[in-house]
């Protein structure tokens, strides 16, 4: 006759075999997702994008600008040249070398606005750049990790099984099947110890007369209320 002693002791390999299921699967999965960068990745591309955009405006301001301030130098050569006499003449083309001045000088203020914001966006893409290498190199420690620990819990595992089927071969197949049908619905635990008059499956005080059938050890006896299958503690 198998008893629910004998059966505790597969139980007691089972849950072990299904914890290291649950921390395989966990580290299967986060193996398999990998690094979650997708967040820095994109602000990267976005702040690259922003740094092109700020160059390319500073390259057309800066056309624009040369070609102000050679407006602006060939005017005031103009005007203080001596070649123009006439006073409303020169009136008029000192107006002119004024707003030209004015508006180089806005140019350049213009080119040192987009200067700084592409500094900016350079200083960010180092930023992120950063992040990532720090990112890539952790992950790359904790993948090595991941494998060895998985590599370790397949092997534990293969051991577990092993003495799991050498055990249950040593009990009758009916007994066991009962066991396994069970522990299924009980999520795991077929088999709970009675300690001081409670069932340690449920934490229900179990009537005296199961009490005594469980210290007789003579037939199973399945807990009152939860039906779980008893042994003594």
């Amino acid at each position: 006759m198998t008893t629910a002693s004998q059966l505790f002791s597969l139980q007691e390999i089972d849950l072990a075999l299904d914890e290291i299921d649950v921390k395989k699967t966990k580290a299967e999965r986060e193996l398999e997702t990998g690094v979650a960068s997708d967040r820095l990745i994109s602000a990267l591309e976005a702040e690259r994008e922003s740094l092109e955009k700020v160059r390319s405006q500073h390259r057309e301001e800066q056309v624009d600008s040369e070609t102000q301030r050679e407006r602006s130098a060939a005017l005031d050569r103009l005007l203080y040249g001596g070649e123009v006499e006439n006073p409303r003449d020169l009136e008029s083309l000192e107006r002119e070398a004024a707003n030209a001045r004015n508006l180089s000088q806005n140019r350049e203020t213009k080119l040192l606005e987009l200067s700084l914001r592409a500094e900016e966006h350079r200083n960010k893409c180092d930023q992120f750049e950063k992040q990532l290498a720090d990112l890539k190199s952790r992950w790359e420690s904790r993948s090595t990790q991941l494998e060895e620990s998985i590599s370790g819990l397949s092997t534990e595992r293969k051991t577990l099984a092993a003495q799991r089927s050498t055990l249950a071969s040593t009990f009758e197949p009916m007994a066991v099947q009962k066991y396994e049908v069970l522990r299924k619905a009980k999520s795991g635990t077929a088999v709970a110890k009675v300690f001081r008059g409670l069932c340690q499956g449920c934490q229900m005080s179990l009537p005296t007369h199961l009490q005594q059938q469980v210290r007789g050890g003579r037939q199973a006896v399945h807990c009152s209320s939860c039906g779980r299958m008893l042994c003594l503690g």
